[in-house]
């Protein structure tokens, strides 16, 4: 019997799991800790879809395991059996137990491809990880790929935040997008990611998506917008800021009896400039409108704010921001009929956005869906206006 089992025998079932966590398993990060457990966890396993919102987490031991978005990412990588295939496309990747997770999920038989932005992520220790694990050939079952951009336009680059999965548990046809990045910064952050469950037509849009950006086959051309029954997705490139999908999608709201909510990471720039113009607009005609945004440009709070549209800053006391790229429209359609629909993804209102690998995401949100992205979004504003900014 070796000196370890000697101990954990004398410790007794309690101290001795504890130790089986730590000690007899060798468990460590060298980045802030937030581990969970490895391995397929067996047994019935349904995904729930819907919204998932992610609120900051400042604890370094626990940011990981604690927020939201990251949760939830750990659980249906833990519930993805062999042979199936999971799909990450994210602009930066430092978070470890992620890393973890995949080279767990490698290492039972699940297929793993990963892209990330070469410039965001190159220097982190969970892609260096991630490399000698799983390696960089594109043509094997897994691999990681650090993009400088795909080949749909000449100014591309890597700024996605999506997540397939081809079986989770009992349910196929895993899709997770939306604004969350895979780092330890982003856990400090609010963000939003959507779960589309057994949906195969979103599923299929996002599985092409990520070819044309890992770069083995042709890619289709820019300008992809696929309608996917009431949702509809606009994968950048492939506009410009007078045929700008957003702009349009504003546009044509009415006024009057509107409500307009904009969670906006960065607005700037000579686009930004255009929808905030479409946003004055609607305040002046009527509609309720509410901003908070972290990098705005000082001319564009200006037009809002001369238009009575509700600005503040994203950027708190204590260090959090919001990284959400997030519209929250609701409006009264001319036969009396009350819309709701969110516009979500990677695309920041902002001239750079058009060039890059971006994603516009709207969707027809379930009822509940709504109602936590509204409480989710008053709770930020709330604490924003209580901080005096």
């Amino acid at each position: 019997m070796s000196a370890r089992e000697r101990v954990c025998r004398l410790l007794g079932p309690l101290l001795a799991a504890l130790l089986l966590v730590t000690a007899c398993t060798d468990a460590r990060s060298d980045e802030p800790r937030g581990d969970q457990p490895a391995g397929l966890v067996p047994g019935p396993y349904d995904v729930r879809p819907g919204v998932v919102l992610g609120t900051p987490v400042d604890d370094t031991e626990t940011q990981a395991a604690e927020h939201p978005v990251v949760a939830r990412l750990l659980e249906l990588i833990a519930h993805t059996p062999k042979g199936e295939r999971i799909r990450i496309i994210t602009r930066s990747f430092s978070l470890h137990p992620v890393a973890d997770a995949l080279v767990d999920a490698h290492q039972r038989g699940v297929s793993v491809q990963i892209i990330a932005n070469r410039f965001a992520s190159k220097s982190f220790r969970a892609v260096a990880k991630m490399r000698d694990e799983v390696g960089t050939d594109r043509r094997k079952d897994s691999f990681i790929y650090l993009s400088s951009g795909s080949r749909r336009g000449p100014r591309t680059g890597t700024h996605q935040k999506t997540w397939t999965f081809s079986r989770v548990g009992d349910s196929r046809h895993v899709v997770m997008v939306g604004s969350a990045n895979l780092s330890y910064y982003s856990t400090q952050q609010y963000s939003d990611m959507y779960v589309f469950v057994d949906r195969t037509d979103v599923w299929r849009a996002f599985d092409r998506d990520f070819r044309d950006q890992v770069g083995i086959e042709k890619p289709r051309g820019p300008g992809y917008a696929p309608v996917l029954g009431r949702d509809r997705a606009w994968f950048f490139p492939g506009w410009d800021e007078e045929t700008d999908p957003v702009q349009a999608l504003l546009r044509d709201l009415p006024a009057r009896g509107t409500v307009l909510r904009f969670a906006m990471y960065a607005w700037h720039s000579e686009r930004g400039r255009r929808l905030a113009e479409i946003v004055a607009d609607k305040a002046r005609g009527g509609a309720r409108v509410q901003v908070i945004s972290l990098n705005i440009g000082k001319e564009i709070v200006a037009s809002l704010r001369a238009a009575g549209v509700e600005v503040h800053s994203a950027r708190f006391r204590n260090g959090n921001d919001v990284h959400s790229k997030l519209s929250l429209l609701e409006w009264t359609a001319a036969d009396g009929a009350r819309h709701r629909r969110v516009i979500t993804g990677s695309d920041n209102f902002g001239s750079d956005s058009l060039p890059r690998d971006e994603l516009a995401l709207e969707i027809a949100p379930d009822r509940g869906s709504w109602r936590r992205y509204v409480r989710w979004y008053d709770a930020i504003i709330e604490r924003a206006a209580g901080e005096g900014h």
